[in-house]
């Protein structure tokens, strides 16, 4: 899973398999969380998101459990 670095005060790295629909976000106070059955369109709006982490906290932090 290829990591990109995003433009947010709390989130470094944003990571996402096409094949296994798996989402990683890596914090700047590292910590990781992956996430499992994430649409494609829903890791695309998340890298678009103006703010990464209100649309982390709005869209996927309780959502796509593992």
């Amino acid at each position: 899973m290829k990591m990109q670095p995003v433009r947010s005060s709390k989130i470094y790295l944003i990571g996402y398999d096409e094949k296994t629909h798996k989402m990683r976000v890596s914090f700047r106070q590292n910590n990781i969380a992956e996430f499992c059955y994430v649409p494609k369109d829903v890791f695309s709006a998340f890298l678009n998101a103006r703010s990464k982490n209100r649309f982390y906290k709005r869209h996927i932090q309780n959502s796509f459990p593992c």
